[in-house]
């Protein structure tokens, strides 16, 4: 849709963008009711099953790299959880590019312009490339100020350190593979993204398992567990690349002379969706940073709490992780085949089905999680801290689903703006009642578990709010992008 058709479309319907109310119910000159429910079921259950198994996959590869750290050391696992959540924020830094280049990218393949989406996906990795050598340069000079910072208890910091100097500062193939992913994802390719994930967390734990097993147990260091994680990051490279050559909707070319010559122009489109997009996560992620500072100020128990926890309460977010995932892609791709009808079924669907599914996990974690967690932890005391963490984390999980779901289907539509400060609005909260309940009043971890679930409740109800108005107004930012 030209610009001056988009100008037409608003004076003749008076809605916020633009007669894109015929254009979606429109769709491709069918019409939106010749598109039952039928035969949008099949395409979105095919992704959830395929994305819950990756999930399920790199929960499960997950615990067993935490089994073979804790055979490592148990300083280890406090360790690399001290340092994890500000090596994720680092690391979300990439999302600057490789989320506006998801966001764009769905459409153009909704619209079978592959063309016009490749050189979107060969941008965003060239503009994360050159930024994964400026964070190169912060994780190996300024890993001891970090530490520091992060209260990072003194009898762990050469340990966490170590893994932050290697993890941060060979992560730009990390960038590569994230970006990669997005870019699957966005165009609705699941299942190279769960071979990808697959081989990219199995090998890495299986390197970590020969550590274990090869290296006597005096040699062994923390180096080695990190460069592990880092070459298993460019076995994910190798697999992506040979993944898009195999698709002949797919060409990577840095050197196209009509890429190069509009790169500035692709990049800032990628940057202007993807930097509140990306600073979205990278805000939340700072507000995580210091909330797991306060963790660490309760002392090296708790972070081992919250890192024992962590085994069983990543299973309790596949819902949300999971039918966000989705309903990003579905609503992507819907929106560039000017389905509307399509868009806002996707949405509803993916909360309440979200919800039972969140639901039905608490109930079988309440039943069988003490027992999981015996394979990590023997101390009585530290496992009944664990499952009170959890059972607190239920509550918090419900407004996850909502909170996760909208938030990924606004940016999908384009408002990258709205999750950015209701991001600002719900960290602050965040950080204010995790210190207040947890930190002043000295209710410890789950005085922290209650500031998470007031953010996510904020945010998803906020989030519905403005998800209605856009509904409401048939207002699609991306397509404007798109036409740009």
């Amino acid at each position: 849709m030209s610009a001056r058709k988009i100008d037409q479309k608003r004076r003749n319907s008076g809605t916020e963008n633009p007669g894109i109310e015929r254009k979606l119910n429109a769709g491709t000159g069918k019409g939106s009711e010749s598109r039952s429910p039928k035969t949008e079921n099949p395409g979105m259950g095919r992704m959830l099953a395929v994305v819950i198994l990756e999930l399920i996959f790199s929960y499960i590869i997950s615990n067993l790299n935490t089994l073979v750290l804790n055979r490592f050391s148990a300083d280890a696992v406090a360790a690399t959880t001290a340092v994890a959540t500000f090596l994720s924020l680092m690391v979300n830094l990439y999302a600057v590019f490789y989320v506006g280049a998801g966001i764009l990218l769905a459409p153009y393949w909704g619209r079978k312009r592959y063309q016009e989406g490749c050189q979107v996906w060969t941008v965003a990795l060239f503009d994360n490339f050159l930024f994964g050598i400026v964070l190169g340069a912060v994780g190996m000079f300024g890993n001891a100020l970090i530490c520091r910072s992060l209260q990072v208890p003194l009898e762990l910091r050469d340990m966490a350190g170590g893994y932050l100097a290697v993890a941060l500062g060979l992560s730009l193939f990390q960038g590569f593979t994230l970006t990669c992913t997005a870019a699957f994802r966005a165009i609705g390719n699941m299942k190279t993204v769960m071979l990808g994930n697959t081989l990219i967390n199995g090998s890495c734990v299986f390197m970590n398992f020969l550590i274990l097993v090869l290296v006597p147990a005096r040699a062994q260091n923390i180096y080695q567990f990190a460069f592990a994680g880092i070459l298993s990051q460019i076995f994910g490279c190798l697999f992506y690349l040979w993944s898009a050559s195999r698709d002949a909707r797919i060409e990577l070319r840095i050197f196209h002379v009509q890429w190069r010559r509009e790169f500035g122009e692709t990049s800032g489109k990628i940057f202007r969706l993807g930097f509140l997009g990306g600073m979205e996560g990278v805000i939340y992620l700072i507000s995580q940073t210091i909330v797991t500072s306060m963790i660490g100020s309760l002392g090296t128990r708790a972070l081992m709490v919250k890192g024992y926890s962590a085994n069983l309460t990543n299973y309790l977010t596949l819902p949300s992780s999971a039918f966000s995932l989705v309903a990003a892609t579905m609503i992507g791709l819907a929106i560039g085949r000017g389905d509307e009808e399509q868009v806002k079924r996707c949405m509803k669907k993916s909360v309440w089905q979200s919800l039972l599914m969140a639901l039905a996990l608490e109930g079988i974690v309440l039943l069988f999680g003490r027992s999981f967690l015996t394979l990590y932890v023997s101390d009585g005391e530290i496992l009944r801290e664990c499952m009170w963490i959890i059972i607190i984390d239920f509550a918090v999980e419900l407004c996850r689903c909502v909170a996760a779901i909208m938030v990924s289907s606004l940016k999908a539509i384009g408002d990258v703006q709205t999750p950015f400060f209701m991001v600002i609005a719900g960290s602050l909260m965040n950080v204010g009642i995790s210190w207040l309940l947890g930190i002043r009043l000295g209710l410890g971890l789950p005085g922290i578990w209650a500031g998470y679930g007031m953010d996510l409740f904020f945010r998803g109800g906020l989030g519905l709010l403005r998800w209605r108005v856009h509904v409401a107004r048939h207002s699609y930012p991306v397509l404007r992008q798109a036409e740009k």
